[in-house]
């Protein structure tokens, strides 16, 4: 009940979600509404949920018309398979709510939509464009393999080869929901594109402010090197020096 309750006390509606909400009722559209909200309410707990199991620090849960995003101001140190775990549990969670709702007799005219309302949420936040939940997975695995540094150029990359191929499908077949979702991807990935630097340097500040123990160690020439997951020894014109060291003599004058 705690949990449910630190979970409700967490969501936060954007007020143009009730001019949706409005304008679903005038047009009798309500019922439908209601679905797509339910499966975006439980999506969205999944992630929250299991935040909190990892102790993550929560902001709040916003929602939007046809969408909604869980905030959290959890460390970029955070083990890898936390964050994975995270971004999965929402669509999981999501299938799960899926099958209960078409299994409950008061909403059996409504499979069809029920159906396409979810698979539809699914396909969308599954894209592996950065931020949504599939960018951010493929960013998860991307980091097992290379640099922290690194990983970001790789799935900018990949993000707009990705929007590309949507303002071509859209060029070849005009679609007014295609073009608003493209523009939505693009003002998305740009803004966090913007953040890189500051992720960067929140990647390097908390292995300086906070003592992480990795199982895993690597030797790098330098800091553009450091891995998620692992502790680092720096290889400097033939000198040795602990992550630790490097870092405090990168920041102590700062």
């Amino acid at each position: 009940m705690l949990v449910i309750k630190t979970i409700l006390n967490k969501i936060s509606i954007d007020k143009s979600c009730y001019i949706f909400i409005i304008l679903a009722i005038l047009s009798a559209r309500f019922q439908i509404i209601l679905l797509i909200s339910i499966l975006l309410l439980v999506h969205e707990c999944g992630h929250f949920f299991t935040a909190l199991l990892f102790k993550w620090p929560t902001e709040k849960i916003v929602f939007y018309p046809f969408g909604g995003i869980s905030k959290f101001s959890h460390a970029i140190n955070c083990s890898l398979k936390e964050e994975i775990l995270v971004l999965l549990m929402g669509p999981i969670m999501q299938l799960i709510c899926y099958y209960i709702l078409i299994s409950l007799n008061i909403f059996t005219n409504y499979y069809q939509d029920i159906t396409t309302i979810n698979y539809s949420i699914l396909i969308f936040n599954l894209l592996p464009i950065y931020p949504l939940d599939g960018g951010r997975l493929l960013h998860c695995f991307i980091c097992y393999f290379t640099s922290y540094n690194l990983s970001f150029k790789i799935i900018y990359l990949l993000s707009y080869f990705l929007l590309t191929i949507i303002l071509l499908i859209f060029i070849y077949n005009p679609s007014l929901n295609l073009i608003l979702v493209f523009i939505l991807l693009l003002i998305k990935l740009v803004k966090e594109q913007k953040l890189t630097n500051y992720y960067k340097e929140k990647f390097l500040l908390e292995r300086y402010l906070y003592n992480y123990k990795f199982k895993k160690s690597k030797i790098v020439s330098d800091e553009n090197s450091f891995k998620r997951d692992y502790h680092h020894l720096l290889k400097i014109n033939k000198k040795y020096f602990l992550e630790e060291e490097y870092l405090k003599n990168k920041y102590k004058n700062k």
